[in-house]
């Protein structure tokens, strides 16, 4: 092992992206469940697919409800997801596990590259987070996508 001097991330905080997305793994799970997600202990660790945690002051201050469908926005791009609110994230930071097809936080990380190890940085990226006000349709729009990953999913697999 070696270290380096800490270096300040690439994105930048603005206010049109105002909190940070932090990448996190669960506890049991290894990258994207392939070899764990069937396995039913370590699938009781798990929260549902896709959940980003939020700090309660900020749900409140965006009229998000624990358990709500949410978008969340980088400059990259935006996904669904399932909001989980909570004091465990600090305020004005999200924190997302990258084990789901549905809400894959990674899509949301920039191409940005740590000048020292080359690697993405999965652990800061800006952005905004927005509540959904018509949950009954995000429900389905959810239910929908999953459905059609499976088929593109099936279809690869056959060939």
């Amino acid at each position: 092992f070696f270290t380096c001097d800490w270096v300040a991330p690439i994105d930048k905080l603005t206010e049109e992206y105002p909190m940070v997305l932090s990448t996190v793994r669960e506890v049991g799970h290894y990258s994207c469940r392939s070899m764990t997600g069937n396995c039913a202990a370590l699938a009781a660790l798990a929260d549902e697919p896709g959940y980003a945690q939020i700090n309660t002051a900020d749900a409140a201050r965006l009229g998000i409800e624990d358990e709500a469908l949410v978008w969340v926005h980088s400059r990259k791009g935006k996904i669904i997801t399932r909001a989980q609110v909570s004091d465990r994230p600090n305020k004005g930071a999200i924190y997302m596990t990258y084990q789901w097809w549905i809400g894959a936080c990674n899509e949301l990380v920039t191409e940005n590259l740590s000048p020292i190890t080359k690697t993405p940085e999965y652990k800061y990226c800006a952005v905004r987070v927005e509540p959904i006000a018509d949950q009954r349709a995000a429900e389905q729009y959810v239910i929908d996508e999953y459905n059609k990953l499976k088929t593109r999913l099936r279809e690869s697999a056959m060939g």
